[in-house]
């Protein structure tokens, strides 16, 4: 899902949870950041491919990438690897989770997460993708061997 969506729906989570629940400020901040910042390991990638350390052409490359991405069929997308981001997987959350009981805000970071990877579950399937990619890295690892690299 785009950027201004996760930020969109951040914020309205936000508003919704600051009303409804006994939290403060401090930590619906944390749960509206972390809605979105997770998509920090596509700028960490860009950086690494591109050695390019520019957040506008970080986002203009993924937003490239996504448009030619779209237009492949679904069979065209299967011959492709998938990017593997860290902070999209089961495999970054069960230590978070853990953490969480020895630091409450955590909690919040977690939360935060939950709302962004429904909006991206949301967004894969709109596009036919397949949900994995969202929810283990490892598997998208695995899934990536002998498959070529998709250059956008």
């Amino acid at each position: 899902m785009l950027p201004k969506y996760h930020i969109i729906i951040g914020f309205i989570f936000s508003v919704l949870i600051y009303n409804l629940f006994d939290v403060s400020h401090f930590e619906i901040l944390i749960f509206f950041l972390s809605s979105f910042l997770i998509d920090i390991d596509h700028y960490i990638i860009y950086a690494i491919i591109k050695k390019n350390y520019s957040l506008k052409n970080s986002m203009k490359y993924f937003l490239d990438c996504r448009k030619k991405w779209i237009k492949l069929s679904l069979e065209e997308r299967r011959k492709y690897k998938k990017h593997i981001f860290i902070f999209h997987g089961i495999e970054f959350w069960i230590p978070l989770f853990i953490m969480s009981f020895y630091f409450k805000i955590i909690i919040f970071v977690l939360y935060g997460f939950f709302v962004h990877i429904i909006l991206d579950y949301i967004d894969c399937l709109y596009f036919k993708e397949p949900l994995y990619q969202k929810f283990s890295q490892i598997y998208v690892y695995e899934t990536n061997k002998k498959k070529i690299d998709f250059n956008c």
